[in-house]
């Protein structure tokens, strides 16, 4: 659902030329009222945190709680970068998804990661390795009718998680 209501927002970003602060919920026309910066900032944090799952859950990304949701989308693979730019403090996200499993690349200056990945509808999940090494201290959780994979532990500068399907 949320993914849906980014998508006729860029509808309207297109169709209008700018991204308004207020919408009329019946015709979907500007209704003025309020800095149109707000709308922006909104959708930017609907993206990042929604989305792209990046939350920074201490200072600087120190601490990231990770709950990506690209599997909603069509896309199969893509990059996603946020941060903040005045301390330089970035994270730079790379997806793909295969028929065999799923697979994300976190670069930033996290030294924990909690990770709360959502599978694919109709798959779960056969194996989970972090940086290349099997793990066992994985787990699922339902979400209505969502299914996350859990993990969290200590990184350095960069992790891959990698979620193989059960076939």
């Amino acid at each position: 659902y949320g993914y849906d209501i980014l998508l006729r927002l860029r509808e309207k970003v297109f169709r209008d030329g700018a991204l308004y602060f207020l919408y009329d919920r019946r015709t979907g026309e500007n209704i003025a009222g309020g800095p149109s910066g707000w709308g922006s900032a909104s959708i930017l944090n609907a993206i990042d945190e929604g989305l792209a799952g990046i939350r920074d859950a201490d200072t600087g990304y120190a601490v990231i709680d990770f709950s990506p949701r690209w599997p909603v989308t069509e896309y199969a693979e893509l990059r996603y970068v946020t941060g903040y730019e005045f301390s330089r403090k970035f994270v730079d996200c790379r997806y793909v998804l295969t028929e065999k499993g799923m697979r994300y690349r976190l670069e930033s200056p996290a030294r924990r990661v909690n990770a709360h990945i959502l599978l694919p509808r109709g798959r779960k999940a056969g194996a989970v390795h972090v940086n290349g090494e099997r793990v066992c201290g994985w787990t699922l959780e339902n979400v209505g009718e969502s299914v996350y994979v859990n993990w969290s532990g200590p990184v350095r500068d960069a992790v891959d998680f990698e979620i193989l399907f059960e076939e």
